[in-house]
């Protein structure tokens, strides 16, 4: 593996006001697995570990600004009115089509599993 001198952040994210700021040591538990899979990651992008790990976590923790449930909650609102619509369009075909059966069962199916996201999001 090659150690690289850089010293500008690897994700060409634009200098921030820590850019040049002392580094400290901070410790991050990894298992022997995972570490491995950490060096093998970085020697494909020819850097060190490190500091593989340190671009990774800052390009992470930067690009989550911002992002919170409360901030999602309109987009994934909206997203189950469309899916109600379109579900209830093709739940009027199929009826008309003299498939209701079907329809219940798939109804059954997507209730459980609406069910089963809520039940996981509460607990």
């Amino acid at each position: 593996m090659t150690k690289s001198n850089r010293t500008e952040p690897e994700s060409g994210d634009a200098p921030t006001a820590n850019q040049g700021a002392t580094r400290r040591t901070r410790g991050i538990r990894f298992s022997d697995s995972e570490w491995e899979e950490v060096k093998a990651a970085a020697e494909l992008h020819d850097v060190p570990a490190a500091e593989f790990v340190r671009t990774k976590i800052l390009d992470a923790a930067r690009s989550r600004a911002g992002v919170t449930p409360t901030s999602l909650a309109p987009l994934i609102e909206r997203t189950f009115r469309y899916a109600y619509v379109l579900a209830t369009h093709r739940h009027d075909e199929l009826i008309r089509e003299g498939r209701g059966e079907e329809m219940e069962k798939l109804a059954q199916e997507a209730q459980a599993l609406q069910d089963q996201l809520q039940d996981g999001a509460s607990g």
